[in-house]
């Protein structure tokens, strides 16, 4: 995402047809269809079209959002207008940059004619076209550029959706009576859940075949190299994360960053059993924890050793920063402040999990062929 995804991630851890779901009913829509995602379904219709449901548990209220995907201007009784999305569209907005990465992957980015934050988003021909001029930048939600966007008449336009004030500017975009679709790909916890979204956004531009079959080969890299990791031995120890405001995070075992390590051969230390949940501790909590460490992975935003070391006199003390074997997965940032880790990287969780696998390698070498990671020096 660009308010990226790191920002929501921080912000995380610190439509007449709608209607609330029980956790029943939930859990039989959601296993229709998805192996690994839980916020969306895609069902048939016996009238031959496509329902495409968002579980909204974001605000907590497990909120069910149904959008009949129609392929033709036929008349749908049963739905509003708003949740009536004539398919593919031909002109839609993202206001994250993870949807950039899905449509790109499935051939249709010439649908895109606006994006929120320009400065974030890494995908060169995106880029290209932004600086044309033939896709524009639409501004965050909280000072979002709504004559650019009435002017621009989307189809459609892709946000998330976190709780409270920052919702406000969907409404404001549906009263003006341009359709939304809220998108719940950075609450998935599972790397292939994240990237299961392929099937989502192959529904809602017709080409379902397509998203498919390039789910399967992800899932199919994803599956061989996690079963290769796992033969290797022991597993290695990560320290995770870096402090925020004197507070240092660790995510449960079932978080998205805890799955990869464990798939890739780690352990994450800190991090509680049966938990997704990022859980708050102290600095020196976490120092005592780090004379276990193997390896020290995504520490926050900080690009060099000295840096760290910098920020917290304990670091200094912490063996494996000594050593040098710390990693951070910011090597395809931006200068502007992108992450094609949480661009990009959604799609490639298998390039994710062999980057992590090669780190944890490499005790006595210094990795050089890592696509999403790099060494801090």
């Amino acid at each position: 995402m660009h308010r990226s995804y790191t920002t929501i991630i921080i912000l995380l851890t610190f439509l007449n047809s709608c209607k609330i779901a029980d956790k029943s009913e939930q859990k039989e829509r959601g296993n229709q269809r998805n192996e690994y995602a839980l916020n969306f379904n895609i069902q048939e219709h016996k009238d031959g079209y496509k329902i495409l449901s968002v579980i909204e548990n974001w605000s907590g209220k497990e909120v069910i959002y149904d959008y009949a995907l129609i392929s033709d201007s036929s008349d749908i009784t049963s739905y509003t207008n708003n949740y009536v999305i004539e398919i593919p569209p031909k002109r839609i907005v993202c206001m994250s940059t993870s949807h950039i990465a899905y449509i790109t992957s499935l051939g249709m980015e010439e649908s895109i004619i606006a994006v929120s934050g320009v400065n974030y988003i890494s995908d060169s021909l995106i880029n290209e076209h932004i600086k044309s001029g033939k896709i524009k930048d639409i501004g965050y939600e909280s000072s979002l550029n709504y004559e650019t966007l009435i002017s621009l008449n989307p189809d459609v336009v892709f946000t998330y959706g976190i709780t409270g004030e920052n919702n406000i500017y969907i409404e404001k975009i549906k009263s003006l009576g341009i359709k939304v679709i809220a998108v719940g790909d950075y609450m998935e916890n599972h790397p292939l859940g994240k990237a299961e979204y392929l099937k989502f956004f192959g529904a809602i531009f017709n080409c379902s075949d397509k998203a498919d079959s390039t789910f399967e080969s992800i899932k199919k890299d994803y599956s061989n190299i996690k079963t290769k990791a796992l033969k290797s031995g022991e597993k290695v120890k990560v320290l995770l994360n870096a402090p925020w405001k004197d507070v240092w995070y660790i995510p449960g075992n079932d978080s998205y960053m805890s799955r990869l390590i464990n798939d890739a051969g780690g352990i994450v230390l800190g991090s509680k059993g049966g938990e997704f949940y990022s859980y708050p501790n102290s600095i020196e909590e976490v120092f005592k924890l780090s004379y276990e460490a193997d390896f020290w992975l995504n520490p926050n935003n900080y690009n060099t050793l000295e840096e760290l070391k910098r920020s917290n006199p304990l670091f200094s003390k912490i063996e494996i920063l000594k050593s040098g074997r710390v990693f951070n997965n910011t090597k395809r940032n931006t200068p502007t402040g992108g992450s094609d880790f949480w661009e990009r990287g959604v799609v490639e969780p298998h390039i994710i999990l062999k980057d992590l696998i090669t780190i944890f390698n490499s005790k006595d070498s210094i990795p050089d062929n890592l696509k999403y990671y790099k060494i801090l020096n």
